[in-house]
C-alpha cells in the first residue's frame, strides 16, 4: 500500500479547516545517510531543482525537501481562497512530521518517490516544464513580424524565422544552412505544431497561429506550472472507476479498473458561466427529466422571451410552480431524455440536450456551468448496466415519458479537472486557450509565493 494514500471519500470532505501547515527546523542533531541523501537530492533534481552541493549541510538538504514535499503536495495555499469555483481541496498533510517519522522507519526514500502525483500525463507535463524552463533560461525564442503570412511555396527571411520559431519547440531539428523556402516538410511541421495547440491543421501561418506562436516562452513555462498545480490539487490515488470532465479540452472520460472505456465530448461552462472544479458522485440517473429554471435564467433569457413572444411559454413546455418556472419532460426539454444526478454546492450537473449540433464545434464552453453530455443514452446504459437496468430495459423506461429516478447501486466518482497545457514523453507541449483566465490567475499566484 502507497505511504499515506488520500482516499476520494477524504478528498469530498477535506476543506473544512484547511490552512497551510507552519514549518519546522529540520530535527536536532540530523545525521542523512549516504542513501538518504542521494533519494533526496535525486528528487529535487527531478522537479528542477539544483543537485545540492557535497558540502551543503543535511539541514539545507532537509529544508529544500521540505519545500519540494509542500509543492508535490499542493501545500502552499487552499485552491478556494483564490477563487470559491476551485473547490478541489488537497489533502492537508505535515511534511516535516511525516519526515521525521519516515527518516526513523528507514523510509525516508521511498516517501520522497511518492510525493508526486502518479500520472503519466504529470511526468510528461514535467519533462515539458524541464525543456521550456531552459528555452526561458537561454533566453526565450525569436518574435515573429507582426503581420506574418506564410504558405507552402513561399520564400524569404520569415520563412528562416518560422523554422527557428519550430526548432525552439522541438518540432523540427535545427536546419542547416539558410533555407528561406517554405517547402513540404515545414508545412507539414507546422501543422503538427498546430495540432498539438488545437488549431486546425492546415499547414498555414496565418493570424491565429501567428498569435499562437508569438507567446513568449516565460508564459507556456507559467501556464505549465498552473497545469502542475491543479494536479495536485487531486484525490491520490484517483478513483479507478470514475468519470473525468475536463473543462479545458470540454471532453469527458468513462474509467473503469484505472482503463478509459469511453471518451465523450462535452459542453461546458462559458467564460461568464465557468464550469467549477469539484468532486463529487454521480449516484442516480433521472429519464425524462424536467428543468427547474434557474433565477438567473429565467429572469435574463426565459422571463424577456415570453413578454417578446407570449406563445414561447406554452410552445417550448414551460409551466408555473410556486412561482417558478419548470420546463416539462420532452424533446425539447433543456436537459433532453436524460439527467445525471451528483451532489454539488454549485447545482451542476451532467445531462443531455437536444442541441445536437454544438458538439461539432472545436470550442464547447457554452453552457450556464452545467456539462452537456455527447453520448448521454450509452453513458446511461454504462452505468446501469451492471445492476440490470440497461439496454432495452433502459429503452424501455424512457419510452414511457415519465420521469423516472433510478439510484445507483454503486456511485461513479466524478472528478471535474480543467487542463489547458499537454505534454508528450519527450516535453513538447500543446496549449488550449486559457479562456477562462485561470491559468493567468493561478501562475499570478505561484509567483508571487
Amino acid at each position: 500500500m502507497k505511504l499515506f494514500a488520500f482516499s476520494f471519500a477524504v478528498a469530498l470532505a477535506v476543506a473544512a479547516g484547511w490552512s497551510a501547515p507552519a514549518r519546522a527546523a529540520p530535527p536536532p542533531e540530523l545525521v542523512l545517510s549516504a542513501a538518504d541523501r542521494a533519494a533526496l537530492s535525486a528528487a529535487l533534481v527531478r522537479s528542477g531543482r539544483p543537485a545540492p552541493g557535497l558540502d551543503e549541510s543535511d539541514a539545507s538538504v532537509w529544508e529544500a525537501t521540505e519545500s519540494l514535499a509542500r509543492v508535490e503536495l499542493g501545500l502552499r495555499f487552499r485552491p478556494a481562497d483564490l477563487d470559491p469555483l476551485w473547490a478541489q481541496t488537497p489533502a492537508l498533510r505535515t511534511p516535516d512530521a511525516e519526515m521525521a517519522a519516515v527518516l526513523a522507519a528507514g523510509r525516508l526514500a521511498e516517501w520522497v518517490a511518492n510525493l508526486s502525483p502518479k500520472a503519466p500525463t504529470y511526468d510528461a507535463l514535467v519533462a515539458a516544464r524541464r525543456r521550456y524552463a531552459g528555452i526561458v533560461a537561454a533566453g526565450g525564442w525569436e518574435g515573429l513580424p507582426e503581420g506574418l503570412r506564410l504558405r507552402q511555396g513561399d520564400a524569404g527571411a520569415g520563412v528562416l524565422t518560422l523554422r527557428r520559431r519550430l526548432e525552439a519547440e522541438g518540432d523540427a531539428a535545427p536546419a542547416s544552412g539558410r533555407n528561406e523556402v517554405f517547402d513540404a516538410a515545414l508545412r507539414h511541421t507546422l501543422a503538427a505544431w498546430q495540432a498539438r495547440n488545437g488549431l486546425e491543421a492546415d499547414g498555414v501561418l496565418g493570424p491565429l497561429t501567428l498569435a499562437r506562436l508569438s507567446f513568449p516562452a516565460s508564459e507556456r513555462l507559467a501556464r505549465i506550472e498552473a497545469n502542475l498545480e491543479r494536479w495536485r490539487w487531486l484525490p491520490r490515488p484517483l478513483p479507478a472507476d470514475r468519470i473525468e470532465v475536463d473543462t479545458g479540452g470540454a471532453t469527458g472520460v468513462l474509467y473503469r479498473s484505472g482503463r478509459p472505456v469511453r471518451t465523450f465530448r462535452v459542453i461546458v461552462g462559458a467564460v461568464r458561466d465557468p464550469t467549477p472544479l469539484f468532486l463529487s458522485e454521480i449516484n442516480a440517473v433521472v429519464l425524462n427529466p424536467p428543468w427547474n429554471v434557474p433565477d438567473r435564467i429565467a429572469r435574463e433569457e426565459i422571463w424577456p422571451r415570453i413578454a417578446r413572444d407570449p406563445g414561447y411559454l406554452q410552445r417550448n413546455g414551460y409551466v408555473q410552480i410556486g412561482g417558478r418556472l419548470q420546463q416539462q419532460p420532452g424533446p425539447q426539454s433543456a436537459l433532453g431524455l436524460v439527467k445525471f444526478d451528483l451532489v454539488s454546492p454549485f447545482g451542476v450537473f451532467l445531462h443531455d440536450t437536444p442541441g445536437r449540433d454544438l458538439f461539432r464545434r472545436s470550442e464547447r464552453h457554452l453552457s450556464h456551468g452545467c456539462v452537456r453530455v455527447e453520448q448521454p443514452m450509452i453513458l446511461a446504459d454504462l452505468l446501469l448496466e451492471p445492476q440490470g437496468r440497461g439496454g432495452a430495459r433502459l429503452a424501455a423506461d424512457l419510452a414511457t415519458g415519465q420521469t423516472l429516478r433510478v439510484g445507483l447501486a454503486r456511485p461513479v466518482p466524478l472528478v471535474v479537472v480543467h487542463w489547458t497545457v499537454r505534454a508528450d514523453p519527450e516535453g513538447r507541449a500543446g496549449f488550449l486557450d486559457d479562456i477562462y483566465g485561470w491559468d493567468a490567475r493561478l501562475a499570478a499566484a505561484l509567483a508571487a509565493l
